[in-house]
Formats: structure tokens, C-alpha cells, sequence
């Protein structure tokens, strides 16, 4: 009988653990930069998950429920959540996270984003005016938004604002010293010239100098065509292109049909948490990408 009464203590103090924050983040990679600094001091919950495209997901009740609840809000901004994330917000009518309060983090705002369109034409495609937003892929750009949230955190739930520093400052050491090893190790992957099917890739890219030569999609959001992937086969015979790569959440077909016709493999990366099995953090999500990479390059 004791045994059982203790059993039913642990269980009803496990079922009702309280945490001191709740934070809502939208994509895996910044629920993953929030988890390395609250640690157990927040229930920290991302919107969407590997196998989802962001720039498409429908403002469900679940969603307004979670954000009604949060205390804070990390998502990645420039307007790749734009068709979901206002509406959302709206509906959930909190005080504590609205765009441009103190509680509510856009990371394109700290850091700076590349391929700034030179025009605003729907004619292009997907474009976005702030600059690319998928900004996670290079890890400098963590260490800078992993700061700001540190330091909101920090003013949030005051009492436990050392914790928070402290564990950013952990954090960082440990990115600063895998960035210096990584770009060792992805030395031979400088120069070398790659296909992707979106502009997703672009921020890994650059900070690896990889080179783009071009994408699967004829313009940002709009599916392959037979014509345009005809003008990367061509494109394919004039250069020498390492690989061909996509997301999870991407269609494989046109890659496959490219690879196909042009005998250059073809890699899924990870891009977030989730990408593969192999990929549970930050930390993986780099480390697992260059080594595909670099297979590939090397087959």
C-alpha cells in the first residue's frame, strides 16, 4: 500500500511538473536554439516539424491555443511565415506576444539576410523583400540569435536570468569550437558548384562557399517544368556540379529526373532538426549536412 501511495505522489507531481515559461517557436531549429538556454526552465514548443514546407501551413486551433498560452514567440521572420503566423496571432488576441513587442523575436531582424530582391514583382515567384529567411543554416547566425534570446529571457523571468546567460555562454563555446572544425572539414567543399531546388540551401551555401548555379524550381515557390530542367541539363554538360540537393519536405522527382539524365548524384539534407534520423540538434543539423556533402562530392 505505501508503495502504491508513492507511486500515485510521484506520478500526480510528474503529470503536474510546472515550468516557469512557455515559448512558442515555429520552426525545429529555433526550438532547438530556445531548448540549449531554458533547458528545464521552459516548455518550448515549435509549430511545424521536418517534413513540413513553412512557407504552407494552415493557422489551426491548435496553434492559436499554443500561442495564447506562450510567453514568448521565436520564428524566423522576412515573411516566410507570413501566410499563417498573423493570422494566428490574431485569433489568439495575447497581450504578451505580438509582433514588435518585447516577448516576440523575428531572427532575420538580428542578423543580416542575403539575396535581397532588387524588385517586388509576384511575377518572380516567392519573393521576399527583408532577404532570404532561411537564415538557421549558418551557424554564426544562431550564435547571434541565440544572444538576443538569452538576454530576453533574461528581462522575462528575471529570477533565473544568470541560468539563461550562463547557459547561452555554454552554448556558444561549444558552436564556436565545432564552426572552427567544420570548416575544416568541409575545406574541399570551397569552390565546389551545386544544384538545389529551392533557395533554401543558400545560407549553408555561403557560409561553406558552395556555389548555387542553379534551382530545380524556374523561379522561388513554382514546381519544376520539363523546359527548365531540360536548361539545367545543359547546364549540367557546361559545368561541373557536385550535387544535386533538396529537402525532406521536397519533391524528389526532379531531382531524380536531373540525376537521371546527367549522371550527378542527388542528396536530401536535413535542413532542420528532424531532417533525419541523425539529425536531434543544432549541432547535428551542421555536422550531418557537410558529411553528405562531402559524400557526395566524393562519389
Amino acid at each position: 500500500m505505501k508503495k502504491f501511495i508513492l507511486f500515485l505522489m510521484v506520478a500526480t507531481l510528474s503529470a503536474t511538473k510546472a515550468f516557469a515559461l512557455n515559448v512558442f517557436t515555429c520552426e525545429p531549429e529555433w526550438k532547438s536554439l530556445t531548448e540549449e538556454i531554458t533547458k528545464d526552465k521552459a516548455d518550448v514548443y515549435s509549430a511545424t516539424n521536418a517534413s513540413q514546407d513553412v512557407h504552407y501551413i494552415q493557422a489551426k486551433p491548435s496553434l492559436i491555443a499554443k500561442i495564447r498560452k506562450a510567453d514568448m514567440v521565436v520564428c524566423s521572420g522576412a515573411g516566410l511565415e507570413v501566410g499563417w503566423l498573423p493570422l494566428v496571432l490574431r485569433k489568439a488576441g495575447s497581450a504578451k506576444v505580438q509582433e514588435g513587442g518585447e516577448n516576440f523575436i523575428y531572427a532575420a531582424q538580428y542578423v543580416p539576410t542575403i539575396e535581397k530582391p532588387t524588385r517586388i514583382d509576384r511575377a518572380d515567384g516567392d519573393v521576399h523583400p527583408e532577404g532570404n529567411p532561411h537564415l538557421h543554416l549558418n551557424p554564426y547566425n544562431m550564435l547571434k540569435v541565440g544572444k538576443v534570446i538569452a538576454d530576453k529571457l533574461a528581462v522575462i523571468d528575471s529570477e533565473n536570468a544568470s541560468f539563461y546567460v550562463q547557459n547561452y555562454n555554454d552554448f556558444a563555446a561549444k558552436m564556436r569550437s565545432k564552426i572552427k572544425n567544420w570548416e575544416q572539414k568541409a575545406a574541399e567543399l570551397k569552390g565546389t558548384k551545386a544544384i538545389t531546388n529551392h533557395v533554401n540551401m543558400s545560407y549553408l551555401f555561403d557560409w561553406l562557399k558552395i556555389k548555387t548555379i542553379g534551382t530545380l524550381e524556374p523561379k522561388p515557390g513554382i514546381p519544376a517544368t520539363s523546359k527548365h530542367l531540360s536548361e539545367l541539363k545543359n547546364l549540367t554538360e557546361q559545368n561541373k556540379i557536385a550535387f544535386i540537393a533538396y529537402a525532406p519536405f521536397e519533391s524528389a522527382k526532379p531531382a531524380e529526373w536531373l540525376s537521371q539524365e546527367s549522371g550527378v548524384n542527388t542528396i536530401v539534407l536535413p535542413y532542420t532538426i528532424g531532417g533525419n534520423k541523425q539529425v536531434n540538434n543544432l549541432f547535428d543539423l551542421y555536422e550531418v549536412s557537410i558529411d553528405l556533402m562531402l559524400s557526395a562530392k566524393g562519389k
